[in-house]
């Protein structure tokens, strides 16, 4: 019986063992989103060095476990864990609700404190207030001259404060 199981892959292989498994006939799903950076968009995996494959344990395993670029299928206690079908219903629809937003604007709820990497606000800390309909900017409250005043940025300058 064929069930979904977790690839963890070397570091910026992802895509490469995807491919491989896929001319396999395994069927896989690399969670992707677009990042924007220094101005151009580009598509990386939304959890890095993990994948999923659809397989059979028992028959498949033997070959997927010899991929190139793979580690190991992810297991506990030498059992292969399973990744149920409602995790990966799951995980899609939340990287939908991500692409629908505007993608960066997930990363930061309202009251989390950010500090502005660029531009005349650069290292101000702030307070993101929300992010804004297009997607690419957000609305940040910064403490200026002992007054909390409203600024719109871009959200790739924005970085949060640990």
């Amino acid at each position: 019986m064929k069930h979904w199981y977790a690839l963890y892959t070397k570091p910026h292989k992802e895509e490469q063992v995807c491919s491989f498994l896929e001319s396999k006939g395994c069927k896989t799903y690399l969670p992707s989103i677009k990042i924007r950076k220094n101005g151009h968009y580009k598509v990386t995996p939304f959890f890095s060095c993990y994948l999923f494959v659809r397989m059979d344990a028992y028959n498949d395993f033997p070959s997927v476990r010899w991929t190139p670029g793979l580690r190991r299928v992810l297991n506990f206690g030498g059992q292969l864990a399973v990744v149920d079908d409602d995790v990966i219903s799951s995980i899609k629809r939340h990287l939908a609700e991500i692409q629908e937003s505007g993608y960066k604007a997930h990363l930061f709820r309202p009251g989390d404190r950010v500090v502005m990497t660029s531009g005349p606000l650069r290292d101000f800390e702030a307070v993101f207030e929300r992010g804004l309909s297009s997607g690419q900017r957000a609305r940040i409250l910064v403490d200026f001259l002992g007054r909390w005043t409203r600024c719109e940025v871009e959200i790739d300058r924005l970085m949060k404060v640990r």
